[in-house]
């Protein structure tokens, strides 16, 4: 397109051409080259408009990757982008995928008819496998998945109805509810009350919250407000704040940060605060499997993931999450031990909470080995006795803190145990560490790693024979992608080459899900590159059954019976999709209901990776059913043909909704650029 016109005077598009548009792309000023690029494709014919939508939805991409907050002006620029492109798929598959990338949940929702357009105007394969994929992170990605089993636990919904009944007075009661989700308790309230202000930070979560008022017919006695509650101005007094934003261990979640500010701000005399009170509980457990799940020794080290306290500094996290009901081998040693208390309506007892410590005896009630401490906790919501305990409820795990070392116990010995409640972490320690540990503490090497890195020091069920495939002359010419810890204890003893020619990778983290950043990684060393000749190992295979489980069915899908009569039906769309870290020989509940059947077979080849093998794969899949109801797919990971066997971490694709069949099924496997899904054919 030409910069001079006809006449001497510039007009306002000869500011534009397409030379300039492809020279701010390669400089990486994408909103430079969008600006180019809107006006000169614009004029353009459609038939020659493809020529420019490769580089134009890169430079959508890199718009939105560069800074985030372009989420709002793509999605809000799709009208124009749509036609430029009417029939094309391309640029709505990069916008897509770019926004994704986000936090800005509501910009990721207003993608879903984005996505669905897309998929109406897909005609190559490529192009639906990467849709299908899209569809479900569209729906899964802004909503916290553990939001389901909140709204699917039928104590915790109960007590706070019962609590909200109870401290509502009239119609004319103004009532905030701090963290208000799915907008489930702001429909309790709105049902006792016309002034409800709902304050919910998660955009997405507002957004559904608005349909879910809609839906119970209360819209017009609820405000949504989509922010920090510490943001938000007003002049409204509130006569009842309710915010059940309690984590396993009720500080994690910054409850006294959020009623410190309500009580200066949102409060007045008489405000009633639901929760009232809460304790945290400690107990000391056993559970072997928790313990090897978080410490391994190997090579004259003992590694410790971040949960673990092997020194007074603090660590990583302060607790990990877990349910005892995964772990058949799980029991407590001693009864619960009070650790804090606070009175939410007390602004003294608040402020003091902000920063405290502590200790506490802990006195077993059996004799044996202690892995570790378990945290729970105790509330009640009004102080009259609307009891809530986490450790009997489904929406909150325990508190887990896994000792450095197994501690043997006596029971009614007296155990020293100290604690620090600091800006919303709390930690607790362990003072009765054996006599012979404390004396040889100088010897042992510890050190701090991530689950991921113990789990792949204990994977060694097929280590060996993965090593088999590296000779002793080609080591210093392989380089370790995978970050495992026993392969650079061999890798790092000799002398690097600087060209790798043999890669080691893992296909699978530590929570038995496959990984996509490994196929990054590959690629970064493989592609237009001759000198990587090998990649250890060789082959992977990933296998599957279907299963069922009523467990994981409540898990991940709203249960219409424990909402308290409130009508959630448009959660629905954002039922739970994958489940991983499913540890199967603890799991009871859950029941294979098919043959195992491949789900696919990586042949990991260098040539494939610079042939573009796995950028996209679909594949159909039948199997028979044995059995009726099915909720998805278990899968695992057969490397060299061998199968992990040490505490064997799998993952679950899950249906949309549980299938009751026993005629064969076709599934369809999809991957695309790292990721994958296994869905019914009939959703695809």
């Amino acid at each position: 397109m030409s910069d001079a016109s006809d006449n001497d005077e510039p007009s306002e598009v000869s500011f534009f051409s397409m030379e300039k548009a492809g020279k701010a792309f390669l400089d990486g000023d994408f909103e430079e080259a969008l600006k180019h690029f809107f006006v000169c494709i614009k004029m353009l014919p459609e038939d020659r408009r493809g020529l420019y939508e490769d580089q134009f939805a890169a430079a959508i991409h890199g718009w939105i990757s560069m800074k985030h907050e372009n989420a709002m002006r793509a999605v809000c620029l799709y009208p124009q982008i749509r036609e430029l492109f009417p029939l094309t798929v391309k640029t709505r598959l990069s916008l897509i995928r770019a926004v994704q990338l986000t936090e800005y949940g509501k910009w990721i929702l207003n993608c879903l008819p984005i996505c669905k357009e897309a998929m109406e105007l897909a005609t190559s394969e490529e192009d639906k496998v990467a849709l299908r994929i899209a569809r479900v992170n569209l729906t899964t990605l802004p909503f916290p998945q553990w939001h389901i089993r909140m709204i699917n636990d039928v104590k915790r919904n109960e007590a706070f109805a019962t609590a909200l009944n109870d401290s509502i007075k009239s119609r004319s009661s103004v009532v905030f509810d701090i963290g208000s989700g799915t907008g489930l308790l702001s429909v309790i309230a709105a049902k006792k009350t016309n002034l409800v202000v709902a304050i919910e930070e998660n955009i997405c979560l507002a957004m559904i919250s608005k349909e879910v008022l809609k839906r119970n017919g209360v819209e017009g006695r609820v405000t949504v407000v989509s922010k920090n509650s510490s943001d938000f101005e007003t002049n409204q007094k509130a006569d009842v704040i309710v915010s059940e934003t309690m984590d396993c261990c009720v500080f994690g979640e910054r409850i006294v940060k959020t009623f410190l500010d309500a009580h200066r701000r949102f409060a007045h005399e008489k405000t009633i605060f639901i929760p009232n009170r809460a304790t945290v509980f400690v107990r000391l457990f056993k559970c072997r499997e928790i313990f090897d799940i978080h410490c391994q020794d190997y090579a004259g080290m003992r590694y410790r993931s971040e949960f673990v306290k092997i020194s007074d500094e603090p660590t990583d996290q302060p607790y990990w999450c877990a349910s005892a009901a995964d772990y058949a081998d799980f029991e407590f040693l001693s009864a619960p031990e009070p650790i804090h208390s606070i009175n939410f309506t007390n602004l003294a007892d608040l402020e003091q909470s902000v920063r405290c410590a502590g200790a506490l005896k802990i006195i077993p009630t059996k004799e044996g080995v202690a892995h570790g401490f378990a945290l729970h906790f105790v509330s009640d919501l009004t102080g009259n006795g609307v009891f809530l305990d986490s450790s009997q409820c489904s929406a909150w795990d325990l508190g887990i803190i896994p000792f450095k070392e197994p501690c043997f116990v006596k029971r009614e010995d007296s155990l020293n145990a100290t604690w620090k409640l600091e800006y919303c972490r709390l930690d607790v320690y362990n003072n009765f560490y054996s006599e012979r540990l404390n004396s040889y503490e100088d010897l042992l090497r510890y050190e701090t790693v991530t689950l991921e890195h113990i789990q792949k020091i204990r994977d060694d069920s097929y280590f060996k024979a993965m090593m088999n495939q590296i000779r002793e002359e080609e080591l210093p010419y392989t380089l370790d992608v995978s970050s495992s810890i026993p392969a650079q204890c061999i890798v790092n003893q000799v002398t690097k080459q600087s060209l790798p020619k043999i890669l080691i990778t893992s296909l699978h983290r530590h929570d038995g899900a496959l990984d996509q950043e490994a196929f990054f990684r590959i690629e970064e060393h493989v592609n237009d590159r001759d000198n990587v000749k090998k990649i250890v190992p060789s082959r992977t295979r990933i296998v599957g059954h279907l299963f069922t489980s009523d467990r994981i069915h409540r898990e991940a899908r709203p249960d219409p019976n424990a909402h308290c009569q409130v009508d959630l039906t448009n959660v629905r769309s954002f039922n739970l999709r994958e489940m991983r870290d499913i540890r199967l020989s603890q799991r009871e509940d859950i029941s294979i209901t098919s043959d195992e059947f491949t789900i696919y077979d990586f042949n990991l080849h260098p040539e494939n990776f610079r042939q573009s093998i796995f950028t996209t794969i679909t594949r159909e899949i039948k199997v028979q059913p044995k059995g009726q109801a099915h909720d998805g797919v278990i899968y695992e990971f057969e490397v060299l043909g061998i199968r992990n066997t040490k505490l064997r971490p799998v993952a679950a694709f899950l249906f949309a909704e549980r299938i009751q069949s026993e005629e064969e099924m076709t599934l369809v496997y999809d991957f695309n650029i790292g990721e994958m899904l296994v869905s019914p054919k009939e959703d695809s």
